[in-house]
């Protein structure tokens, strides 16, 4: 791969990672994520999720179960489910029936002040009528608060093992799947002052990629990269838990291959973070990006956002919403940068105490510059919808059954051997049962 491949793969990780992922991962749609969402919300020095939704009360029904081993609590789960989808490769004649099995185990401390949390998980994806569709992803991580006071410093470590697969957004080019793996450390610091919390915090990623198995087995290890990102954030407290937030953050990346495709990022977002107890509960930030590749002498400027929005209207419903514009790392050998816009839209409903229903719809749309002078820009569209519903038998037993339809249109055909289908629509049925303590 020449100096062309600048680029390395945005971020999908399949293995579930959080409770939230075996409830209903069987039925999830596949779409690009943010960083923020690959590693455990509930490993500490990592974010967790908004708490209002008729799902996490759900979740919450085994919350105070777990093994307890000394002063630390021990989850174990473990899932299996199978199915069928339609176009497992994001190409016609790509049917097959598939086998997911998951397992996972996260371990808590139960102490009145610091934390310390891990995470170990691994989620098989076997197809039967496509033995190059399989892959097997796992994961861990681990990370611990300390507290000064009112201040504290936060660590945490985590490391991924995942594929790109043909129907991530943006993925122009892949065939069968692709692994890479993430190494992720995060450093910060929360110092209060009176109602102000100023956080400034550092991140190391690393990047490396193998190739695909199948018959069009590419290397992609001229992706290979690492990313560092400093950054600094300010928190003021209107009320408690109702805070308006800036963030300030500069990125620098290296690519082991092509110092072409090495580049310096900054961006500024502002917004609200209100977390109390409200039918509202929302973070909501808005600011502007720019990235610099120096040796190509190209500048990108984007406006960006993150919503994520929860609304509970009843005890028993709860809406929930999603979404991001970024400049994203490319998912294609072929592209210098890409500017990814997301939005996902839930609706969660209680119809007993052990029945949950979840109705989904999503958009996404990649725009990705061409890494050849001359050569218009990639864009792919991917809209999508779902229905699931999952069922808490007893205490440690769950089971699941959903629906999920995905369609993808992209201006450019791929220029890698056998992809030259830009365009797919796969439907996806499933069920499964997951054990859990």
């Amino acid at each position: 791969m020449t100096g062309g491949a600048r680029a390395s793969a945005r971020l999908r990780l399949l293995a579930c990672m959080a409770p939230a992922c075996v409830v209903f991962g069987f039925a999830a749609p596949a779409r690009a994520q943010l960083i923020q969402t690959l590693f455990p919300s509930d490993i500490p020095g990592y974010e967790p999720d908004l708490s209002a939704s008729v799902v996490q009360r759900m979740l919450g029904q085994d919350e105070d179960s777990g093994v307890p081993v000394g002063s630390f609590i021990v989850h174990p789960d473990v899932s299996v489910g199978g199915g069928y989808q339609s176009e497992a490769l994001g190409a016609p004649d790509t049917a097959s029936s598939t086998l997911n099995t998951q397992a996972s185990a996260r371990i808590n401390s139960n102490w009145e002040e610091n934390a310390l949390g891990a995470s170990f998980t691994v989620d098989n994806e076997h197809y039967f009528a496509l033995p190059q569709a399989s892959y097997t992803n796992w994961s861990l991580g681990a990370g611990g608060t300390l507290n000064f006071g009112q201040d504290s410093a936060n660590a945490s470590y985590a490391h991924a093992v995942t594929n790109l697969t043909a129907t991530d957004l943006g993925a122009i080019g892949i065939v069968d799947p692709v692994p890479y793996s993430i190494d992720d450390v995060r450093l910060s610091y929360d110092k209060l002052f009176a109602r102000v919390v100023w956080t400034p915090g550092f991140e190391f990623q690393n990047y490396k990629f193998g190739g695909a198995n199948g018959a069009f087995a590419v290397s992609d290890g001229a992706l290979d990269h690492s990313v560092e990102t400093e950054s600094l954030a300010g928190r003021y407290a209107f009320t408690p838990g109702n805070s308006a937030v800036v963030i300030l953050r500069a990125s620098q990346a290296q690519f082991g291959s092509s110092r072409a495709d090495d580049y310096s990022d900054e961006a500024v977002f502002a917004g609200l973070d209100v977390r109390g107890p409200a039918i509202f509960q929302y973070r909501a930030l808005a600011g502007f990006e720019t990235r610099r590749f120096g040796n190509a002498g190209v500048t990108a400027t984007t406006p960006t956002f993150e919503l994520d929005l929860a609304y509970t209207p009843t005890e028993i419903d709860t809406v929930t919403v999603s979404g991001n514009r970024t400049q994203s790392n490319p998912t294609s050998a072929f592209a210098l940068n890409q500017t990814l816009t997301q939005l996902h839209v839930e609706y969660d409903h209680e119809l007993t105490p052990a029945v949950f229903l979840r109705v989904n719809a999503l958009y996404g749309f990649s725009n990705a510059v061409s890494a050849s002078a001359g050569l218009p820009s990639q864009n792919q569209t991917q809209l999508g919808a779902g229905v699931s519903a999952s069922w808490n038998v007893n205490q440690n037993l769950r089971a699941t059954v959903g629906y999920q339809f995905s369609h993808g249109a992209s201006n450019v055909a791929p220029g890698r051997p056998a992809s030259g289908y830009p365009d797919y629509t796969d439907h996806m049925f499933t069920i499964g049962f997951s054990i859990f303590e």
